[in-house]
Parts: C-alpha cells; sequence; structure tokens
C-alpha cells in the first residue's frame, strides 16, 4: 500500500484478533517479545510498539535500537585470579541484570534486590574476603557481533577467558539496546520495566526529556552502588569514568540518593543543552551532575593525548596528520580515534592512584565506559577498518589495564566485570536491509489521521513510537487504532536511501507493529517471569 493509498483508507480499530492487537505482539519470537516487555514502562516508554524484521531497522544513521540477537548479544568476562572461580567458558544463558547481583555476592553484600541472579560460576569457593576493588567496564557498542567480525583482533580479551568466567550466551536483555537503560540496567540490576529510563528520550506528562536532563530523577531504582555506599557510611570509594550523562546509571544517584555524598565522577559533556549530546573537548561534570557527583580538577592535567595521535598518524609509516583517510584535528583533536584508549587508561590510572582505590579494607567500586567502538560504529559501521583498529586499541589497552591493577592494586585483589551495553548495526549494503524512515512514518501517521500540522508524534525512538496523548484525543483515536495502520503500512511506504527489492516493495514494514498496553496483558508473556 503507498502512503496516498494509506491515507485514503479507514482507519481501523485493534480488536484482538485484528492487526496491531494482541495477536500481533505474540507473532514475535518469545525472547523477542520478552525482551520487548522488560524496557516497558507504562506513562514512560513509546505507546506503540514498532519492530521491523532485521535486518531491516528504523533510521536514520546506524542505530543499535532492538531485541534481536545480534544487537543483544554481548561479551560477559569475570576476571580477577584469587578473588573469582576460573570457570572458563560457561554455555548457560545470562543478562545485563545479574551483572550487579553477582557483584554483591562477591561484596557479600545481602542488602541488594535485583531483577538479577547472581551468575554463581563467578563466584568462589568457600567464604573469603570481599575484592578490594570491583571494576565494571563497558565497551560501549562492543557486541559479539563486532568481535566476531573481527575475531583476530582482541587477543588479549580471548587469553583471559580460560583464566575468569566467560559467558557464551550473555545477552542485554532488553530493548531498546540503547545506552542509557542498559547502563541503568547494569547498575541497577534491574530492567526499565523496574527503572524508569526507557530509552534516549523518555516520556513524561506529554513531554519528552532526556533521561538525565534533570538529573538522576527519572532513575527509579537505586543502584548497587547507592545501596551498598549508604550502607557502609560512605567508607567505600565510589568513581565512574565515561564521557555522557547517559553512562551515569551505572554509578546511580550520588549525593542525591537519601544520606549519599558525593561520588566521583569523569565525564566530557560538550554542552548543558543536550545530555545526549557530542563528546566536549575537555573532562568535565556540568549540569545537574556538577551537583551530585565530585569533579576531580585533575582530570585535564593527564598529558599525553598528542602524543599518542602522533603514534597512531605515523602508523600507516606517513606522519599526514591522518588517521587512515580521515583527518585527526575534526575528530576532537584525535579524541575520536584509537589515541583515546590509552589516553583515557592514564586518566583512569590517576584516578585510582590519586583516590587510593583499593587500599583499605573497604572493598570501593569503579565504573568504566569506553566510547570508542560506538563512536565508529555511527560514524563508519562495524564493517570498517576503523573498526578494526578502534577493537585492537581496546584490547591493547585491556592488556594495559590489567598490568596497572596487578602492580597499584595488588594481585588477587581486585576483580574485573567487562560487557558491552548492546551490538552495532552493519551498513544496510552488506545485508540487503531495507531502512525504515521515522519522517516517513510520521507523516502516514499524521496524514491517515488527519492531524495536519500539529503532529500526532512527539518521537520515533528505533522500536517505539512516542505519541501525543492530547492530540489522540482531540482526534478521537487511540494507540491501537494507530497500531493498526502502522502494521498496514508497506516497506515502499517508508523506505529511505536505497529502495526495497522488487520481490520486498509489498512486504510489511514491521514484523509486528502494536499497542505497547498488550505489553501488560499478551496471552504470550502472561506464564514468563522477568529472566530470560
Amino acid at each position: 500500500m503507498t502512503i496516498v493509498a494509506a491515507v485514503l483508507a479507514t482507519p481501523v480499530t485493534a480488536e484482538p484478533g485484528a492487526r496491531g492487537g494482541p495477536r500481533e505482539a505474540c507473532r514475535l519470537p518469545q525472547e523477542e517479545l520478552e525482551r520487548t516487555a522488560r524496557g516497558y514502562f507504562p506513562g514512560r516508554g513509546g505507546q506503540l510498539q514498532t519492530l521491523t524484521a532485521p535486518p531491516d531497522f528504523v533510521g536514520p544513521g546506524l542505530p543499535h535500537v532492538g531485541p534481536w540477537d545480534y544487537l543483544q548479544h554481548v561479551p560477559m568476562l569475570w576476571y580477577g585470579p584469587g578473588q573469582i572461580a576460573a570457570s572458563g567458558r560457561v554455555g548457560r544463558s545470562v543478562t545485563s541484570a545479574d551483572i550487579a547481583a553477582t557483584q554483591a555476592a562477591l561484596l557479600q553484600f545481602d542488602r541488594f534486590r535485583s531483577d538479577g541472579q547472581p551468575m554463581h560460576e563467578v563466584l568462589p569457593q568457600g567464604r573469603r574476603e570481599p575484592p578490594k576493588l570491583i571494576i565494571t567496564m563497558i565497551w560501549d557498542a562492543a557486541g559479539m557481533n563486532v568481535l566476531d567480525k573481527w575475531g583476530s583482533s582482541w587477543p588479549y580479551l580471548r587469553s583471559l577467558i580460560p583464566k575468569g568466567t566467560w559467558y557464551e550466551h550473555a545477552t542485554v536483555g532488553t530493548s531498546p539496546s540503547t545506552t542509557a537503560p542498559v547502563h541503568a540496567t547494569i547498575g541497577t540490576g534491574m530492567f526499565p520495566q523496574s527503572h524508569g529510563v526507557t530509552g534516549h528520550r523518555v516520556l513524561i506528562g506529554n513531554g519528552v526529556f532526556a533521561p538525565w536532563e534533570t538529573g538522576s530523577t527519572l532513575l527509579i531504582e537505586p543502584t548497587l552502588a547507592d545501596i551498598y555506599d549508604r550502607a557502609m557510611d560512605n567508607e567505600p570509594i565510589v568513581g565512574e569514568v565515561a564521557t555522557r550523562e547517559i553512562h551515569l546509571g551505572l554509578i546511580g544517584h550520588g549525593s542525591d540518593w537519601g544520606g549519599g555524598d558525593k561520588d566521583i565522577v569523569v565525564l566530557r559533556a560538550a554542552s548543558e543543552s543536550d545530555t545526549l549530546g557530542e563528546e566536549g573537548e575537555s573532562w568535565n561534570l556540568i549540569g545537574p551532575a556538577a551537583r551530585q557527583f565530585r569533579f576531580p580538577k585533575y582530570a585535564n592535567r593527564v598529558d599525553g593525548l598528542q602524543a599518542d595521535v602522533a603514534k597512531l598518524d605515523q602508523a600507516d609509516g606517513a606522519a599526514n596528520d591522518r588517521w587512515r583517510d580521515n583527518p585527526i584535528e575534526p575528530l576532537l583533536g584525535g579524541f575520536e580515534t584509537p589515541a583515546r584508549v590509552p589516553y583515557q587508561n592514564r586518566l583512569v590510572e590517576r584516578l585510582i592512584r590519586r583516590e587510593h582505590f583499593g587500599k583499605d579494607a573497604v572493598p570501593d567500586l569503579l565504573f568504566l565506559n569506553y566510547k570508542l567502538i560506538d563512536f565508529v560504529s555511527h560514524a563508519w559501521s562495524m564493517n570498517s577498518l576503523e573498526m578494526r583498529d578502534s577493537v585492537r586499541a581496546q584490547d591493547e589497552g585491556l592488556r594495559q589495564f590489567v598490568a596497572f591493577l596487578n602492580k597499584q592494586v595488588g594481585r588477587g585483589k581486585w576483580v574485573l566485570a567487562l560487557t558491552a551495553d548492546h551490538g552495532a548495526v552493519p551498513q544496510p549494503s552488506t545485508t540487503g536491509a531495507t531502512v525504515m524512515s521515522p519522517d516517513k512514518l510520521t507523516r502516514a501517521i499524521d496524514a491517515h489521521f488527519g492531524a495536519g500540522t500539529d503532529s500526532l508524534v512527539l518521537h520515533v525512538q528505533g522500536v517505539s513510537v512516542v505519541l501525543d496523548e492530547v492530540r489522540m484525543r482531540q482526534l478521537h483515536t487511540s494507540p491501537e487504532e494507530i497500531a493498526a495502520f502502522v502494521a498496514s503500512l508497506s516497506k515502499t511506504d517508508l523506505f529511505t536511501g536505497a529502495p526495497p527489492s522488487p520481490l520486498d516493495a509489498n512486504r510489511d514494514a514491521f514484523e509486528a507493529a502494536f499497542a505497547s498496553s498488550v505489553l501488560e496483558g499478551a496471552p504470550c508473556l502472561q506464564q514468563k517471569g522477568p529472566r530470560e
């Protein structure tokens, strides 16, 4: 059906057996439906779920948003000789919600509840002293589809697998698989259906907000760091080094958690205007986060980035101010290149030394996000040689960091949990994907329901649509009716970029489109618990 024909069509109400209703949701594979349900919080997430069939996705760019295995499958390594069991490769399924529960068990801290369960293969036999320091390291966007693509580029990480515990079937466990909600899941041990951060735009009232725009108020549940630090009278040293506010779900609320103190946070935001925006020229802490956390001013006295950039520049044998074919200076002076990994490592090392992480009897917590792989996945794609360089740099950085921890904190005194928050989207030219346009979807909905210039759509979020409740009432329509219409759209109606093949042209744009309220009572979900 073309958009013109769709506009002329008569709106339909989604009865239980109709397109857009519960039966539509139950057409999805069970795991995809469960992940979608875990990511939905009524009144926060989009009122409409719109899931394409892989490899198709809703653009623009290369967004990593969805319940599909290629985005959900992530590395999960626990490493800490003398502190954890060296179980090697483990075949059972775990999710990101299990990380905080496992860390609580390692801390022997029993005042923590979560949707997850401890990964028992990690836990040592018999009771022993907790580790002095637990590090959570996120290789942002380094899902297993990225690591499998560049399988020879992470030899050091691979060498740690038999010495630690590696889960071969680790998934994010929730959709949308975007940074803000997944980091909050890792930090709280809860899925978005509990912690409330449902995406990079959150519906509050009839407006859409970035999740950290007003600080941590939208994160309903406390993190492990919040609860543990407060229970221990704020004696643990708790810190995070990342780049954007969307990473703060790892550490939590800081002094905004009742009785909590200002934990240490180092970010690199470009401005206060948008907590999802560009990375900046220097390390900082601005906006509401500056009230909740403490920024160590010495962060910007860590030097060596230009030396790292020069080494990268000369890697191809020619000092021409380029990384491959890319001018280095526009890439934040080299920060958005593999040179950032050793530079960020030096910052983390200085933080550990200056703040005395792991140096007393009270266990400490440190959260790290390395965002290079994510940046490259959007700028050049996971298929690029730039991605190979980035994976190699991250692996070498891990080798150097482990050596530092052994020297500074001491062998047998620390634990590292390394994972990713999602995978990456391959170039459509390599997969044959049809890319759906969010603008065309918005225009089709508005035209069909007679919205005019006052749109029914507040935001399209990859696998969901946030609708204007006031406008729906004015037009006497509902998410169910809109879902039924959206389910009828074809790839030809919505594609952007390369058109679908003639065989695909009239096929449904979405594998399933249904009102999100279905997730609260779909018969195919009623017998399922909160975990996979």
